[in-house]
């Protein structure tokens, strides 16, 4: 058996949440633009904020998300 190793990465923080912007090519068609990392840790900010990757994965509030513990 092997522990899991839990990573410090946006996406497995209770706060943060992980984007996609989409490119509408045509009516039926469309590509992935951009990938973006928001923070919606609302003691710190009354709206969801922006972040950039280093800023999420250094940030002292950094929490396990519920679903990735236990």
């Amino acid at each position: 058996m092997n522990p899991r190793t839990l990573h410090r990465v946006p996406w497995t923080c209770e706060w943060g949440r992980l984007g996609v912007a989409v490119e509408q090519l045509t009516p039926t068609d469309s590509r992935v633009d951009d990938v973006f990392w928001a923070c919606h840790n609302l003691p710190r900010s009354l709206d969801i904020r922006m972040v950039t990757r280093r800023e999420c994965e250094n940030c002292p509030e950094w929490t396990p998300a519920a679903r990735l513990t236990g």
